[in-house]
């Protein structure tokens, strides 16, 4: 007799199945069932057991209910863990086990070198965090750059286990030139990756893996093209890193600038970004941000990092590449950086750069030596169609110092260019 309050223990992919044993009355019998609770545990809800009519034809699709209580709670493990000695353990976890994981940027910030540099530590088990020690394979998925002259020399330069890094390619016997395409080559995805026992799929970029009849504006039919290979990750114990763009233009917010961010929604558990910070002296630094991280904390450090030449030698000679190198943590975020370029007043990166050129140049001509009125400038810079923000912005990067005569009754003030001596008997604004 069917026992609506027995579960099933039968292992699938290491977990048991948990679901009650009228749910395996439809040809799934001969597993091993929990027995009823025991005396004075709780007792769990009771089923009612619809017995099957003969002459019905079963149904294509039910509903499967079962009790919170029964469902297994399990703490979120790492694959990218960056706790730091003393700290609570996992408190600093970046990317976790068998998810969907977003390395996002604009172009040439590094965010292949980011993957090869994550490959490279998988393949060597040296990586922090669930895997450091324990060695695992990599599939890496690129669409755009070649493996014979990028990515294998990277991977080199960075150090990986070259036997542990697996290039994908499709056999097709109908189509010759057929490229893995989601979702139709997913399950073909999830066999080989629990095959080779691997770790990480890395898709470069994610979104071009997408098959071509799906409309990639359409944020709900590129989710449902996602969704079979995410839940795969999970089945099959592997975690996807996708490699994506930012739009040109936007919010300050990495999420709101992730090229197809409709259409991650809720499948995303991680969002690392990558930005390029420069300074007011001009020198640029690479910054890199945890800007999402549903499974854990947010405000984690940034890291400065940076894209380090190496020359590698080949049969054929040297070949010229670069690698990721991680540097210290800091207290700049990707956040912050976009919040700059699209700064003070509504200024752009663009506007900012071009008031930065012309007011240089207007205040080191011959006749004014570093010094200029204020309402001289701001004339000019109309007639040269600069608004007053960027000025004020290009004031300030390029450290224009307001100036008066000492001693001179309603005297007026002065801009005066660092490094040019100022009319005697000055002093700066306070």
């Amino acid at each position: 007799m069917i026992d609506p309050t027995r579960f099933c223990v039968h292992p699938v992919n290491g977990r048991a199945c948990d679901n009650t044993e009228p749910t395996h009355s439809g040809g799934q019998l001969g597993h091993d069932f929990r027995p009823p609770a025991a005396q004075g545990e709780p007792q769990r809800p009771q089923l009612a057991v619809v017995p099957d009519d003969p002459n019905q034809e079963p149904p294509r699709r039910g509903l499967i209910l079962r009790p919170a209580s029964m469902i297994r709670i399990r703490p979120v493990r790492w694959l990218w863990d960056t706790t730091p000695e003393g700290a609570p353990p996992t408190s600093h976890g970046r990317i976790p086990l068998y998810s969907l994981a977003i390395a996002a940027g604009g172009p040439g910030l590094g965010k292949s070198q980011f993957a090869i540099w994550m490959t490279a530590r998988i393949t060597r088990g040296e990586l922090p965090g669930e895997l450091y020690g324990k060695p695992h394979a990599v599939i890496y998925a690129a669409a755009e750059d070649s493996w014979t002259y990028t990515i294998a020399p990277r991977l080199v330069a960075a150090g990986a286990d070259m036997d542990l890094v697996f290039h994908v390619a499709v056999r097709d016997d109908e189509h010759p030139y057929a490229r893995l395409t989601l979702p139709i080559d997913t399950s073909l995805l999830a066999q080989e990756a629990e095959r080779y026992s691997v770790a990480l799929l890395v898709m470069d970029p994610l979104l071009s893996y997408i098959d071509k009849g799906i409309n990639d504006y359409r944020a709900a039919e590129v989710r449902a093209a996602l969704e079979p290979l995410v839940a795969a990750a999970d089945r099959h114990h592997f975690t996807i890193l996708g490699l994506a763009h930012f739009t040109k233009a936007g919010a300050a917010n990495p999420l709101n600038r992730l090229a197809g961010s409709g259409a991650f929604g809720q499948l995303l558990r991680s969002l690392i970004a990558f930005a390029k910070e420069e300074d007011e002296e001009g020198d640029e630094r690479f910054v890199m941000s945890l800007e999402k991280n549903n499974l854990g904390r947010l405000g984690l450090p940034s890291h400065e990092y940076k894209i380090a030449p190496v020359t590698i030698e080949t049969e054929e000679g040297p070949s010229y590449v670069s690698r990721f190198v991680l540097g210290p943590e800091t207290t700049i975020s990707v956040r912050q950086v976009m919040r700059d370029e699209t700064a003070v007043g509504g200024v752009d990166k663009s506007e900012r750069t071009e008031a930065m050129e012309w007011l240089e140049d207007y205040m080191t001509a011959r006749d004014r030596a570093g010094i200029a009125e204020p309402k001289e400038v701001y004339s000019a810079a109309r007639v040269a169609r600069i608004t007053d923000n960027a000025l004020r912005e290009a004031k300030r990067r390029l450290r224009i110092k307001s100036v008066k005569q000492k001693g001179v009754r309603d005297g007026g003030w002065f801009w005066q260019m660092p490094g040019f001596a100022a009319p005697d008997d000055q002093q700066p604004e306070m």
